[in-house]
C-alpha cells in the first residue's frame, strides 16, 4: 500500500491516507475529494517505494499529521503481511499519547468488511467508522474530516463547552439551561453560529459528530462462575455468555462489545470491577452465575457500572437441563437489550447537565431515545417532537449514523402516534424516509425488516409484511417478532388457522405477554372461539397500561372482549367490558364513533362479526 511522500505547507493539518495497493484507485477517489475542498492529503500513488529515505519519510508524515485515514477492505484483510500494517501500528502506537478526546484515526471503510473483523487493531474498532464504498465520497464526510482538522493538533482539547453550527431548518432551537456560567455570553444565531464577548476573551470549540471524551456504550462480559464441581454448569455458563456476547455483537451500531479473549486474559489476573474496566477501558461490565435449578440450571446477570461498581441491571435465564444455553434465543436478546437500555440510561444521566448544543451525535441520539420512552405516555406529541429535534441535529451532524436513523424510525413508526396524532401519516413518513435510509445502509438488519413489516401492516399491505417475516425467520425460526408480525398478517389475510397454530405456539413460550396474547385472542373471535377470546382477551387487557388501553391498534382487543362476552350471552361480563373500556375512553360510546376511532391496521378493524358483538353487547349505533 502507499501514502504520498510529498511537501507541505502545514504539516500539522495535514491528513494521511493508508491503503493497499490493491485500493490505489478508491484511495484515488478519497484524496482527490479531499483536496478539492482544500484539505492537504498526504498520498503516493508511484509504485516506486522502499530504501531507508522513503521508509524515514513515511515514519516521519504518521508523526506529524493530523489525522491518519486507515482504507479498509477485503484487500487489507486478506493480507497477513503488508508495509499498511507497520503504518498502522506506528498510528495506534501514537494515539496511545494522545488524550482520549483528541482525534487522529479515521477509519474508512471502502466495502462490506465489518467492523468486527480481527485483522484491525482494537484502537480501530475504538471509533467511529466511515463508509464510503469504492471510495465515493460525499460531502458530510469531508466536512467531518474539516471539523477534526480544526481541532488543536498537539495539545488536549480544553474543557469548553462545544457548541455546532446550527441549520435552520433541521437543528433544534439552542438550549442554553445547565451553561456554566463563563459560557452564558455564546450567541447561537440562525443558519450559522456567530459568538462574542462581553468581558473577556472566549475559546472557540466546535461539537464533532463523535468525539472519544470516554468510552461510551461499551460492555466487558466477564466469564460467568460455576460451581468448580458441577462440570455441566461449567459448560453451561461458558456456552450462556458466548451466546450474550454474540447477542451484544449484534448491536455494533450502538455498543462496543470487546472480545471475550481479552476479557479473559485481563480477568485472570484481576478481580476488582472497577480496576478491570479501566485495563479494559470500558463502561459496563456484566457478570454471571449458575446455578443448578429444579428444570437445568439459572443464569444470573449483573449489569454493572465500572466507575462506580454499581448494579445497573439484573436478569436470570432458564437453561433446560438437556441444553446448554436457553431454548429461546430471543429470551438471550432481551437480556441483552435490557443491559444496554441500563448502560443507555447510565450514559444519559452522565450528560443530563448538558444543553443539547453540546452534544455529540451519541448523546443527542441516546437522550432522544431515553426521554421519549420516559415521557410518551404522558404527552406522545411532546415526547416526539423533542426526539425528533435532537435526531434532527444528530443527523446533521453525521447524516449516515445508523442509530439515529433506527431511533428516528422507531418512534414515528411506532403504534403509539396512533393515540396523540392528528395525523400519524406526518409520522410515519419521516419514519419511512429514516427506516429507507436504515435499510441502505444495512439491507439484512433484523430490526430493519421488522419495523419494515409493521410499516407494511400500518399501511395495509398484508402479503409484503408476510415476505419480510420470513426473511426474519430465515435466521431464527423461533423469532417472536417475525412470528408475531406474520400471526398477524394472516389473520388480516384469513388464513385463520395457520395464524392460530402461530400464537398458539407463542403464548406457551410467552404466556403473559399482553401482544402475544391479544393477537391470539383476535385470531380466536374470527375462529368463532369465542369462549377462548374472552379469556385470553381479559389477561391480555389485565396486563396492558392505560396508554396501551387508548392506543388504537392495541387498545382495540378490549372490543374483542366485549364482542365475546356478548356472543357468549354473558350480559353482565359484557356490561362490565363496556364500563372499563368508558373508562379509559370515555368518548366512544357508539358503533360510529368506536369504528371511527379504531386504526384500520389494527387486527379486526375491517372484520364485521365484531362490530356485530358490540352490538349484541348493547353499544348503539
Amino acid at each position: 500500500m502507499r501514502t504520498g511522500i510529498i511537501r507541505v505547507s502545514e504539516a500539522n493539518k495535514a491528513v494521511f491516507l493508508s491503503y493497499a495497493k490493491q485500493d490505489a484507485a478508491a484511495a484515488g477517489k478519497i484524496c482527490e475529494a479531499l483536496r478539492a475542498a482544500g484539505i492537504e492529503v498526504w498520498f503516493d500513488q508511484s509504485a516506486l517505494r522502499g530504501g531507508d529515505a522513503w521508509d524515514a519519510a513515511i515514519r516521519k508524515q504518521i508523526k506529524t499529521c493530523a489525522l491518519l485515514l486507515p482504507i479498509i477492505s477485503g484487500n487489507t484483510q486478506n493480507r497477513a503481511e503488508g508495509y499498511f500494517r507497520l503504518e498502522w501500528k506506528l498510528a495506534v502506537d501514537r494515539s496511545h499519547l494522545m488524550s482520549q478526546d483528541r482525534a487522529f484515526l479515521v477509519p474508512v471503510v471502502i466495502d462490506q468488511t465489518s467492523e468486527e473483523d480481527e485483522r484491525v487493531p482494537d484502537r480501530f474498532r475504538e471509533v467511529q467508522w466511515s463508509r464510503l464504498p469504492g471510495g465515493e465520497t460525499n460531502p458530510a464526510f469531508v466536512e467531518r474530516i474539516k471539523r477534526l482538522l480544526a481541532q488543536d493538533t498537539f495539545a488536549p482539547l480544553q474543557p469548553v463547552e462545544p457548541l455546532a453550527p446550527q441549520s435552520k431548518n433541521t437543528a433544534a432551537p439552542p438550549n442554553r439551561k445547565g451553561l456554566m456560567p463563563w459560557l452564558a455570553a455564546l450567541v447561537v444565531l440562525c443558519g450559522g453560529v456567530g459568538w462574542f464577548t462581553r468581558s473577556m476573551w472566549m475559546h472557540t470549540a466546535v461539537v464533532t459528530p463523535y468525539t472519544n471524551e470516554d468510552r461510551r456504550m461499551t460492555f466487558a462480559l466477564l466469564p460467568f462462575q460455576a460451581p468448580a464441581d458441577d462440570q455441566r454448569a461449567q459448560q453451561v455458563a461458558k456456552a450462556t455468555s458466548e451466546e450474550l456476547q454474540t447477542m451484544l455483537e449484534t448491536r455494533k451500531d450502538l455498543i462496543t462489545a470487546i472480545p471475550l479473549a481479552r476479557v479473559e486474559q485481563a480477568a485472570a489476573h484481576e478481580t476488582s470491577i472497577r480496576k478491570l474496566a479501566k485495563e479494559l477501558d470500558v463502561h459496563f461490565l456484566v457478570r454471571g452465575t449458575v446455578a443448578r435449578s429444579a428444570d437445568g440450571y439459572s443464569v444470573t446477570m449483573f449489569g454493572v457500572d465500572g466507575a462506580s461498581e454499581r448494579v445497573i441491571q439484573t436478569r436470570v435465564l432458564k437453561v433446560p437441563q438437556d441444553q446448554l444455553v436457553p431454548r429461546w434465543r430471543n429470551d438471550v436478546g432481551q437480556v441483552s437489550g435490557a443491559l444496554i437500555t441500563a448502560g443507555m440510561d447510565a450514559e444519559v444521566k452522565r450528560v443530563r447537565d448538558k444543553p443539547d448544543d453540546a452534544l455529540d451525535v451519541r448523546d443527542l441520539s441516546y437522550r432522544a431515545v431515553t426521554d421519549w420512552f420516559t415521557t410518551r405516555d404522558a404527552d406522545g406529541k411532546v415526547a416526539n417532537e423533542t426526539a425528533n429535534r435532537r435526531l434532527a441535529r444528530a443527523l446533521t451532524l453525521a447524516p449516515d449514523d445508523p442509530y439515529s436513523l433506527r431511533v428516528q424510525a422507531m418512534i414515528n413508526l411506532c403504534d403509539c402516534v396512533n393515540s396523540w396524532s392528528k395525523d400519524p401519516e406526518v409520522q410515519k413518513a419521516a419514519g419511512a424516509a429514516a427506516l429507507d435510509k436504515y435499510l441502505r445502509l444495512d439491507p439484512t438488519s433484523h430490526f430493519g425488516l421488522g419495523e419494515k413489516a409493521a410499516l407494511d401492516q400500518l399501511r395495509g399491505r398484508w402479503e409484503d409484511s408476510v415476505i419480510l417475516a420470513d426473511a426474519m425467520l430465515q435466521s431464527d425460526p423461533d423469532d417472536q417478532e417475525g412470528l408475531g408480525l406474520k400471526a398477524t398478517a394472516y389473520l388480516r389475510l384469513r388464513r385463520l388457522k395457520e395464524a392460530q397454530v402461530i400464537a398458539d405456539g407463542l403464548m406457551a413460550r410467552y404466556p403473559t405477554d399482553w401482544g402475544v396474547l391479544s393477537t391470539a385472542s383476535d385470531i380466536d373471535y374470527a375462529l368463532g372461539d369465542y369462549s377462548n377470546a374472552a379469556q385470553i382477551a381479559k389477561k391480555a387487557t389485565a396486563q396492558m397500561a392505560a396508554p396501551d388501553l387508548r392506543d388504537r391498534v392495541s387498545g382495540a382487543v378490549q372490543l374483542t372482549l366485549i364482542a365475546a362476552e356478548a356472543r357468549l350471552k354473558h350480559a353482565d361480563r359484557a356490561k362490565a367490558a363496556i364500563s372499563d373500556f368508558n373508562t379509559t375512553l370515555p368518548a366512544l360510546t357508539t358503533l360510529t364513533a368506536i369504528k371511527k376511532w379504531v386504526h384500520p391496521s389494527a387486527d379486526l378493524a375491517d372484520f364485521e362479526p365484531l362490530y356485530e358483538g358490540l352490538s349484541l353487547a348493547g353499544i348503539p349505533n
